[in-house]
Order: C-alpha cells, then sequence, then structure tokens
C-alpha cells in the first residue's frame, strides 16, 4: 500500500470565471483508490494531481494498491526479466572466462575491451567458445530434470563446500564417481539423494532460479523438495546407503524450511534405515575406500539424530554404532575452499570435526537418555546432578579439543559450529 497525502484545503473561488478557462481534464485511473473502490465509485485524476478527484472534494486521503495495477505489474515483471537475462548473460560470461583457453579467452577480453555490447559479447561467446569449454559436470543432469546442469553443478558445489564438511555423512568421491557416471541406483548416489541436496545447497544461493516460485520468498528449493519427496515414495522400503543419507539431508532441509514436524518424521526414517542397514551389513573383515564410506556415514547419523534429540528435547537418537573410529589426520590432500570465493585453499580437518563432533554426540545422547527417556519428569535433585555431570563432561571434551579445532585457532566454518 502506498499512502497519498489529501490535497490541501482549496481556497474560495471568485464569483467570476475567467473568459478562456479551461476545465481540468479528468482522465480514468488505472486502478480505484481503496475509498473509489469502496464504495463502486469511479475513480478519476486531473492532470498532475497526486488524489483523485473524488477524494480531492471530499477531503480524504487517497490510497492505492499498486499491487492490484496489473500495468505496473506487467512493466515490473518485463523489467525483471530484462535484468535477469541480462545477469545470466553476466554469469556466462565470467564462466567462459574461468573455463575457456588462454588464447580463446584472450581474445573475449580483446572484444570487452572494445566496449562492445553485452549482446555482441554474448553473441560471440555462443559461436566462437565450443561447448565443451562451457560445460560443467552435464552427467549430473540425468538426476534432475527440472534444471540446467550448470545449475545443478554451481549447487552440488555449494553443499559439498558448506553443508557436507559438518555432516559428512557422504563420501564426497565416491558420490561424484557415481553421479558422473549417470547410472541411477548406484552404491553411493541416487536421484533421490541429489534431489535432497539440490534442495538443501538452494539455502546457500541467492539465484533466482533456486526458487520454485521467484515471486513467493518461501518456495526456495521447493521443486526440489517436490521432486525429492516424489521419488521417496518410489524407495519407501529401500534401505540402502543414498536413501538413508537423502533423508538425513532432508532433515536438515525440512530446518531450514521451518517445518520441524516434517523434518522430525524424516529424521524417523532414518533412525529405523540405520538401524536395519546396520544389522543387515556388519563391519567387513578387512577395511576399503567402501567400508570407510559406510562407517562415516553411520557415525555422522548416530551425530545428527544426537543433535536433533537434545535441540528439539526428544528421545530418538541412535545407538554408538559399532564401526570403526578414524583418528584425527591432517591430510594435505583435502583442502578446502569456500566456493564460490576463489582464495588459497586451507586444510578441511574434517576428520578432526567428525572425532570431536562425535565426542559432544555421546554428551549430548547421556543428557538426553537421562532426562527424556522415562517419559517423566525428573524429580529436582536428580536434575541438578545430571547437570553437573553434562557440565564436567562439556568442560573435559572442550580441554581435548584437537589445536586446530580450538577458537583460537579456526580457520574453518564447522569448527565455529563445534564451538
Amino acid at each position: 500500500m502506498q499512502p497519498i497525502a489529501p490535497a490541501p484545503p482549496r481556497t474560495a473561488a471568485p464569483s467570476f470565471s475567467a473568459p478562456n478557462a479551461s476545465v481540468p481534464r479528468l482522465r480514468k485511473a488505472s486502478v480505484a483508490c481503496r475509498e473509489c473502490k469502496r464504495t463502486k465509485a469511479r475513480c478519476q485524476f486531473s492532470d498532475g494531481a497526486a488524489a483523485c478527484d473524488r477524494c480531492t472534494k471530499r477531503h480524504l486521503s487517497c490510497t492505492f494498491d499498486l499491487d492490484e495495477d496489473m500495468r505496473r505489474k506487467s512493466a515490473h515483471k518485463r523489467k525483471i526479466g530484462k535484468l535477469e537475462a541480462e545477469r545470466n548473460d553476466l554469469l556466462q560470461l565470467v564462466q567462459t572466462l574461468q573455463d575457456s583457453s588462454d588464447a580463446k579467452a584472450m581474445q573475449l577480453l580483446d572484444l570487452i575491451r572494445t566496449k562492445a555490447p553485452l549482446s555482441e559479447l554474448k553473441l560471440y561467446m555462443d559461436h566462437n567458445i565450443s561447448p565443451p569449454e562451457r560445460e560443467t559436470t552435464p552427467p549430473l543432469a540425468v538426476y534432475n530434470q527440472t534444471s540446467t546442469d550448470d545449475l545443478v553443478s554451481h549447487l552440488i558445489s555449494l553443499w559439498m563446500t558448506w553443508s557436507h564438511p559438518y555432516y559428512s555423512w557422504i563420501d564426497r568421491e565416491l558420490f561424484l564417481r557415481d553421479a558422473q557416471a549417470g547410472k541411477p541406483n548406484s552404491q553411493f548416489c541416487s536421484p533421490f539423494l541429489v534431489n535432497c541436496i539440490l534442495a538443501e545447497a538452494c539455502f546457500h544461493s541467492d539465484l533466482p532460479e533456486v526458487y520454485a516460485d521467484q515471486n513467493d520468498p518461501e518456495s526456495k528449493g521447493v521443486h526440489f523438495y517436490e521432486e525429492a519427496r516424489r521419488l521417496y515414495e518410489t524407495i519407501e522400503d529401500r534401505r540402502d546407503l543414498p536413501s538413508i543419507q537423502g533423508c538425513g539431508v532432508l532433515f536438515v532441509c525440512m530446518a531450514a524450511m521451518g517445518k520441524d514436524h516434517i523434518g522430525w518424521w524424516y529424521l524417523g526414517q532414518v533412525r529405523k534405515m540405520a538401524e536395519a542397514f546396520t544389522n543387515k551389513h556388519p563391519p567387513p573383515s578387512e577395511a576399503s575406500t567402501e567400508s570407510h564410506a559406510v562407517d562415516t556415514t553411520l557415525w555422522d547419523i548416530y551425530n545428527l539424530t544426537a543433535t536433533a534429540s537434545i535441540s528439539l528435547m526428544k528421545n530418538l537418537a541412535i545407538d554408538r554404532p559399532n564401526r570403526p573410529h578414524f583418528p584425527c589426520a591432517h591430510r594435505t590432500d583435502d583442502p578446502w575452499v569456500p566456493y564460490p570465493r576463489q582464495i588459497n585453499p586451507i586444510q578441511s580437518h574434517i576428520p578432526c570435526v567428525l572425532n570431536s563432533f562425535t565426542a559432544l554426540s555421546e554428551i549430548n545422547v547421556h543428557a538426553n537418555r537421562m532426562v527424556l527417556a522415562s517419559g517423566l519428569e525428573p524429580p529436582l535433585h536428580q536434575l541438578v546432578r545430571t547437570l553437573k555431570d553434562v557440565q564436567r563432561r562439556l568442560e573435559d571434551w572442550k580441554n581435548k579439543l584437537p589445536p586446530c579445532l580450538t577458537l583460537d585457532n579456526t580457520t574453518v566454518p564447522r569448527s565455529l559450529s563445534l564451538q
């Protein structure tokens, strides 16, 4: 609503009219003001007037709902469409400069320096830069038919940068290997899992494509979630790793959407699936890359249910997995860069985070079961004793944090999350 101040009081007109005075011309408003709409009266304006003729004569506040002015909305939508097209052209320009060979990039840069318009730059890119130089992980597109390859690749990269390192239940290399192979329902990737990841990744992006409805700010990621939900109905009884991981991602996604009750339901599915999977797939006699990925998934599902249970004050944490645990290792072959920003890589510290997170989860599970497992409110003296025990264990946990995760040495965002 845009209120328009009432016209100032008019002074009394003289009793005569000038011979050549012209009557002010009235024109119909493109949308009626609130007062004219309420009384179903004709809403007309004098040229240059700030209020309609009827409200001016009655000294009323002339207020309009600009959202109902279809001409203004159409012009606004056309402007947004034009800006989005220009933005996409600029993104294509940046992507082309990043991915092209040095020779092609220099040719494009020379054209930019001639101050060529954006339309000419786009024409040059479309006709002179070969498609292979612009493609990025196209096989991912087989898992989602609602978006472009570039958007899918961008969202996967965002998720791997900002979500994955904390809940690292998905082995990055094995997931990308199976995703790029383009085989649905493989051991470490599935259409369901990919769409779950895309739905959560939308909350790391402000691109217009991450909204199911670009006029609805509440629709971020909804189109990917709807696809994931549809796919879940086809795998509901499946107990494979991608299904467990996907439901875990959906719990986080539902929390971001403010749908805690739906998220809690998905967390229940995670628990049931994880227990069934563990019973069916005991630890192998010899460790492998694949078994390491399974172990990491089960440990981080344990961390997820422990964190959710203590946060939502419900008792749903799973038992501590009977799986190998891996010591902290300062790997130099696993760098982290805050995509899409390009700065010097730093150590990811993912194994360190996993171990410290697991130790914290054990404290959370203990506190949760002491207070909530019985379903009854514990007596005050028991609560006090539990609180003191939890405080002692938390202090001990903090003192045993590896140097790379202490507050003074924080370099990666997940260490801040632990703090």
